[in-house]
């Protein structure tokens, strides 16, 4: 049988452009590399920050929030407290006899909050954190939040409208806890009072009356 012809192979007109596995370096990636070993090497250097301070700070904050926690109680008033108590302390009886867990890093909480869980009472909190200044300087401030009703929104549903009244505020090395106690005191009965008279309006009332306004905000509604 005759041989078929063999087909002509037709090649691409266009000149042949070797494939480059990576663009042309531009400096970029070895100068971030060495941006970034030096900040590493920042870090490590840096000295840690003392929480000491704050540390010993907590633990007062924390006692004096339990004791609220466990006056309440005794009412059939049901708050809850973060950081939870079983985290910092072990009870040799729940809930009076306790003593603080050697363990659990006081220094490192930066929020400690009394919610109020009872009916009617949804958002009510007391509530302290720490943050840091234009100036980067650390400060201690204290609030009560309160709910002030709620609203339909179309896009958002339920809203919550949040306000607060700001209780204490001062330089994380100023704090003075004998000032806490006094605006403490103060607040806590109130709040105490309100549950026992079924009606938070008067509180609400001498938290505006008495204390500087916080920030008022939307939050969403679990319903």
């Amino acid at each position: 049988m005759p041989r078929g012809k063999a087909r002509k192979v037709v090649r691409d007109p266009r000149p042949e452009v070797p494939v480059e596995s990576q663009l042309p370096d531009d400096d970029f990636v070895g100068s971030l590399r060495q941006e970034l070993a030096r900040t590493q090497a920042a870090a490590v250097t840096k000295p840690a920050e003392d929480l000491s301070h704050r540390a010993e700070l907590n633990r007062h904050l924390l006692q004096d929030l339990w004791e609220i926690h466990n006056q309440f109680e005794e009412i059939s008033v049901h708050l809850t407290l973060e950081p939870s108590a079983t985290l910092f302390a072990t009870f040799a009886e729940y809930p009076t006899n306790f003593s603080f867990k050697d363990h659990f890093d006081f220094g490192s909480v930066s929020t400690l909050e009394l919610a109020d869980r009872a009916a009617g009472w949804v958002g009510f909190s007391l509530r302290f954190w720490y943050y840091r200044d234009a100036e980067g300087k650390g400060r201690l401030r204290g609030i009560f939040e309160w709910t002030d009703g709620e609203s339909y929104h179309r896009y958002s549903g339920w809203m919550r409208s949040m306000s607060q009244a700001i209780l204490y505020d001062a330089s994380e090395s100023d704090v003075d806890l004998k000032s806490i106690h006094k605006v403490l005191r103060d607040v806590v009965v109130k709040w105490y009072a309100a549950h026992l008279e079924r009606t938070p309006e008067g509180f609400v009332q001498h938290l505006r009356q008495k204390y500087p306004k916080g920030t008022s905000y939307a939050k969403e509604s679990y319903r």
